[in-house]
């Protein structure tokens, strides 16, 4: 009964991983393939049971493929669950492993040792293999041992950030708006799994509510802010649809986060606007960020800016709404500073980014385009775009 309770609690940490089975996992990879030089073996792996399978996140000097977990050292590993290396010096003269698969294939010796989740649990482990018997001498055995724990802070880590990338993004728009005229979509690239932009987007009342921020710092601290701040102003959205000063709003929400941001020593700059959607009048706040565009029909580029600061730089901070109107045909962009490592001359972004609207056929088009630049450049931030497209009566046709 131990044995099955033990069996299902590990294969619950293991289905908590969210570690794909099909494709690269780059970190894993360097490690084994330092394993294999450092310890001059032929091969290296992780490996993860699961439901009676193993399979391997990285394998280094073989062709990794699924097999039954009864037909491998590893299971063994697991079993014992020890804090020492399983070491398996002639896998022929060892009765416990004489008879697998991988042993008539060629294997004679293995070290594994488990991995484990911040729990406790192992859900993996990191092994060693050679074709001739062999045992480590006590300098490689260490060296292992930390090549292990190396492995095993990557496994967590990385399928750590995994979670949360898919959490980040879930929290982003599911889908466009497209509202008569008016077409509304964007992107948000990070510079690492996670990362501190953020954007938003509603239509309730005849008002559209666009918000765009940027959080001081990458990384999962970064993303923390940056989910609280986008909360914050989803709290205010039915405020923003009646028509109450975006000034106010903003004020508001800098004030509910004034502490949060001094004990994580950070700020956020932001842009919050809301469009009607009849008259064409958009009213927007500007905290610090100064990276908002209205391209018009004829392609000129008008930047717009406000004065005020960012979100958390002084405790008794407010904040001005300023209006513009957009016409047929014109466009709006916002977006956050990583967009800046994409242009040969940052300073004159007004003309480039200006460019790359104007020259885009429609929405969907130009946030391919700024996907594609970004992948061409390597930009050192997040990535964050957000759109508001007025069609044109030809297009609306």
């Amino acid at each position: 009964m131990v044995g099955g309770v033990e069996d299902e609690r590990r294969q619950r940490a293991v289905d908590g991983l969210g570690l794909a089975e099909v494709g690269s996992h780059p970190r894993l990879d360097r490690i084994t393939r330092l394993a294999c030089l450092a310890l001059d073996v032929p091969m290296s792996a992780v490996t993860v049971l699961d439901r009676g399978r193993a399979w391997f996140p990285s394998a280094a000097g073989f062709e990794p493929s699924p097999m039954p977990a009864e037909d491998t050292f590893c299971s063994t590993t697991l079993a014992e669950d020890g804090d020492e290396p399983l070491a398996v010096v002639d896998a022929h003269a060892d009765p416990r492993f004489q008879d697998l698969p991988v042993v008539h294939e060629g294997v004679n010796a293995y070290v594994g040792l488990p991995l484990r989740d911040h729990t406790g649990t192992a859900v993996a482990t990191f092994c060693v293999f050679d074709t001739q018997p062999r045992e480590l001498t006590p300098e490689q055995r260490e060296a292992f041992e930390d090549l292990a724990a190396w492995a095993e802070r990557e496994l967590v880590a990385s399928t750590e950030m995994q979670q949360a990338s898919r959490v980040q993004a879930s929290l982003l728009p599911s889908r466009p708006v497209r509202v008569g005229e008016w077409d509304v979509d964007g992107l948000c690239l990070p510079a690492l799994a996670v990362g501190g932009d953020f954007y938003d987007y509603e239509v309730s009342g005849g008002v559209l509510h666009v918000s765009l921020g940027d959080v001081m710092g990458k990384g999962t601290g970064a993303a923390l802010i940056g989910a609280a701040t986008r909360t914050a102003l989803r709290g205010t959205s039915s405020a923003v649809s009646a028509g109450v000063d975006l000034g106010v709003t903003v004020t508001h929400v800098a004030r509910s986060m004034l502490d949060d941001l001094e004990r994580a020593e950070s700020f956020v700059t932001l842009i919050d606007l809301a469009l009607d959607l009849e008259s064409g009048v958009a009213r927007y706040v500007d905290a610090g960020s100064g990276l908002l565009l209205l391209v018009r029909a004829d392609g000129t580029p008008v930047r717009l800016s406000g004065r005020d600061r960012p979100l958390g730089i002084l405790p008794d901070d407010h904040w001005e709404e300023v209006e513009v109107e957009l016409g047929t045909g014109d466009r709006l962009v916002l977006f956050s500073d990583g967009v800046l490592d994409l242009l040969e001359d940052p300073d004159d972004w007004p003309r480039a980014v200006g460019a790359w609207v104007a020259e885009a056929d429609d929405l969907p088009s130009f946030l391919t385009a700024m996907a594609r630049h970004a992948t061409e450049e390597t930009p050192l931030d997040d990535i964050t775009v957000v759109a508001v497209f007025r069609q044109g009566v030809e297009e609306i046709g």
